[in-house]
């Protein structure tokens, strides 16, 4: 699992150069873009996820229990199809501005104000809309932990609302916060569809180039090694600001969170504002493509490559969750026999925090290398080459898919074997059953729900990832996620419509389990 990280490291440092003025003029420009780009997703992310956390966890309002899963729905919108569908909503032809030049008898954009979506700004709105959830779903399942014991102490001293946000529940938020904020800030450093769409020049998309328009791989295993180190850095350095403080405090079952209700008129502005939230990013998108794609199937228009990409998606995603939960199994279990020290299971899922272009880098070298060795050995013997069997087939991409979703299984196992324990292992080996008796008929079935939860996560992982997908696929190999990018990449958004609704029906799925699991935890 750690091998495509090691193989870029070699590369980028076996043939360091600064060949044409790499360095000098694409990565400043590089780590600008990305990091105001990162900034302004990180602030607004940890904004709306917080508040949104907050709200639905401390106070009662109308639509508070829908709006408690309501809010995950956005993660079933990849970042790349949530900005076609938002520049097919702004731009000079889209409803707004239509309506706009209906409304002032304006002709061309020269006659009124509009801003420009395709910007830095613009993508960073976009995206935070769609990556916001992360920050959600961490900060709220905090809440539920936390004790009201703290927030009830508040407000006896007099505190309002407000007050107890800032000086309470803030700092004691952060580290839901920081792990929330930094999920979505990977996402954005994986994306290249959202990203070249909106003439974002980030890291990731000048590694993509710099490999395939310039054809310098060292080069861009050089950019890339950047960003994974640039990652780590960042992730470190937060760790070490809060090493010596203690932000947990232990849930106190006699004092349960409890629900402030609030009075009708302020009920009703945060039901509007959690509406308002969800609307934008998940009804503006969905909308859009629901309404493109009713529009092309009514008209005949349906593009039957559809169906060839829908299934190599299920049978890639399929394989790609289940190798995930198999070896995801095998590094929990691991990690439990160790009583949680596991340096090499820990290495092993590190690929989540590698970008899906980064990655695809580091897979080609050593899938290439055994490739040159198998034909070596082919000619020798028979005297005939087999070509590309890894490297230049779905193997690649499985491989990627590993790599990059593994922690996403093996978190969800691990847990659920900390949680249950070994003492059910442990009477079964004295009762006499060997291990694969054990293995089947105990240790599968008590973890089931868990298996199920990670191939199921994996699964819709492995349907909207794109740039992996994009650099590792065979020629004439199409999928979901490739096909809407094809199509959008040439301004077709309508032919995209279908494949791209057909994604967020799919990621749908898991998005509404998991939202309803948590909020039966309230």
């Amino acid at each position: 699992m750690a091998l495509p990280i090691l193989a870029l490291a070699f590369l980028a440092l076996g043939r360091f150069s600064v060949e044409g003025g790499l360095f000098s003029r694409m990565l400043p420009v590089a780590l600008t873009e990305t990091g105001l780009l990162l900034l302004f997703v990180g602030v607004f992310t940890a904004i709306v996820g917080l508040l949104s956390a907050w709200l639905v966890s401390s106070f009662e309002f109308p639509g508070r229990k829908l709006f408690q899963w309501a809010f995950i729905l956005p993660l079933a919108i990849p970042t790349y199809i949530s900005a076609y569908a938002w520049v097919e909503v702004m731009e000079f032809t889209g409803p707004i501005q239509t309506t706009i030049r209906a409304v002032t008898g304006a002709k061309t954009i020269r006659e009124y104000w509009f801003p420009d979506i395709r910007s830095l700004e613009g993508a960073a709105i976009v995206m935070s809309l769609v990556l916001y959830p992360y920050v959600y779903l961490s900060c709220r399942a905090f809440f539920l932990m936390q004790s009201g014991a703290l927030v009830a102490a508040s407000r006896a001293l007099g505190a309002n609302a407000w007050r107890t946000f800032f000086a309470i529940i803030l700092p004691l938020s952060r580290p839901a916060l920081i792990v929330g904020v930094t999920l979505a800030l990977m996402e954005v450093l994986n994306d290249v569809g959202a990203v070249e769409f909106f003439g974002v020049n980030s890291i990731t998309k000048i590694v993509y180039t710099t490999w395939l328009n310039r054809s310098n791989l060292p080069g861009a295993a050089q950019l890339a090694l950047t960003a994974i180190l640039l990652i780590g850095t960042l992730i470190w350095l937060e760790q070490y600001a809060r090493r010596r403080r203690d932000y947990l405090t232990r849930r106190d079952s006699r004092v349960p969170p409890s629900l402030i209700k609030l009075s009708m008129p302020v009920g009703l502005l945060v039901t509007a504002f959690c509406a308002g939230v969800v609307f934008l990013g998940f009804g503006v998108p969905v909308l859009e493509l629901l309404s493109t794609s009713i529009n092309r199937v009514m008209r005949g228009a349906l593009r039957p490559a559809i169906w060839p990409a829908f299934i190599n998606t299920i049978m890639l995603a399929a394989g790609g969750a289940l190798l995930c939960v198999s070896i995801g199994y095998f590094t929990a279990r691991k990690m439990i026999n160790r009583d949680g020290r596991g340096g090499w299971s820990f290495l092993a899922t590190f690929g989540y925090a590698v970008p899906g272009t980064i990655l695809a880098i580091g897979i080609l070298v050593p899938l290439g290398f055994l490739d040159g060795l198998i034909n070596d050995g082919t000619r020798a013997i028979w005297g005939v080459t087999v070509g590309l069997i890894l490297s230049g087939s779905p193997i690649a991409i499985l491989y990627a898919y590993t790599v990059r979703f593994l922690t996403v299984s093996h978190n969800n196992i691990e847990a659920a074997m900390k949680k249950r324990g070994l003492n059910l292992l442990d009477a079964s080996h004295i009762l006499g059953a060997n291990k694969w008796r054990t293995l089947i008929e105990i240790d599968l079935p008590t973890l089931r729900p868990a298996l199920v939860a990670a191939m199921t996560l994996v699964f819709v992982e492995c349907i909207k990832e794109l740039p992996a997908t994009l650099l590792l696929r065979p020629i004439g190999l199409e999928t979901l996620s490739t096909f809407v990018y094809a199509e959008a990449s040439i301004e077709n958004f309508e032919a995209a419509a279908v494949p791209a609704l057909l994604i967020v029906l799919i990621a749908l799925v898991p998005a509404i389990l998991g939202g309803r699991l948590q909020g039966n935890h309230s």
